[in-house]
């Protein structure tokens, strides 16, 4: 008994999307560009204008610091299942055009997590002359269980923030 042309197309069709789909998503992701590793906690990674590193990444529940001004960010408790970390960034000018800081174009991303700009920072925006440095303090708030977390800089590779901030909790 002959089946139907509907059916017949049905099994021919259905497996053909099914391989397209699958074909279409390798494809995806072997086109996309490498991930470039972040430079080590504690190493330098370079920056348009010169170099960046991370000095310290430090769990806001643990010295119980508080910005000099009030801020209305940091007012309210983190969201369930979120932490706040200060993290300590120095920027060192090495051009001649020294080195711009942008707080508000730093973001932290992590690997398939997401990205989180941040909450607070200090100093506003300015520029590095020459030869000298710009200390930064960067507030952010973080999920509990996000892995592999990369403070992504302008110009730059990234540095990573380590795994030390998460401390208690899982």
């Amino acid at each position: 008994m002959s089946q139907p042309r509907s059916l017949r197309r049905a099994k021919i069709l259905v497996p053909a999307i099914l391989l397209l789909l699958v074909g279409s998503l390798v494809a995806g992701v072997m086109m996309r560009a490498p991930r470039t590793p972040p430079a080590p906690l504690g190493a330098s990674a370079r920056v348009d204008g010169g170099l960046a590193r991370i000095n310290g990444v430090i769990p806001a529940d643990v010295d119980g610091w508080r910005p000099d001004t009030a801020s209305a960010a940091l007012a309210k408790p983190p969201g369930e299942g979120l932490h706040r970390v200060r993290v300590l960034v120095e920027l060192t000018a090495l051009e001649q055009g020294g080195l711009p800081f942008d707080p508000s174009s730093y973001s932290v991303s992590g690997l398939g997590a997401g990205m989180w700009r941040a909450l607070w920072f200090s100093p506003a925006a300015a520029i590095a002359a020459q030869g000298k440095s710009i200390n930064a303090t960067l507030v952010f708030e973080l999920p509990d269980r996000a892995i592999d977390l990369t403070l992504d800089l302008s110009g730059g590779q990234g540095l990573s923030l380590g795994a030390g901030h998460h401390r208690g909790r899982t």
